[in-house]
């Protein structure tokens, strides 16, 4: 994700992580030591964010164009041809 966020933030790319409730912050912390993490992540402590986009399982991908609406949403994994693809599409 990090290749793909250096890729098209200039474009517009924004990308956010969310670490979700049930997930431990260490272990988030040390995912983002190994894959050099370069985008923002924030911890949902209280599950705001989780509840408000009905999210029961990790990884979970929300697309969101310019407009701010939610325009498509991933439960698993994507392959980085996915997530390109997806991300052309909403930066045109």
């Amino acid at each position: 994700m990090s290749a793909i966020y250096n890729t098209y933030k200039a474009k517009g790319l924004v990308v956010l992580g969310v670490n979700v409730p049930w997930d431990k912050e260490q272990l988030v912390r040390v995912f983002m030591d190994v894959y050099k993490v370069t985008y923002p992540v924030g911890r949902d402590a209280g599950g705001k964010i989780t509840q408000l986009y009905a999210i029961d399982a990790t990884p979970t991908s929300l697309f969101v164009d310019r407009a701010g609406l939610l325009v498509d949403q991933h439960v698993g994994g994507l392959e980085e041809a996915d997530f390109r693809q997806r991300i052309e599409a909403l930066l045109k």
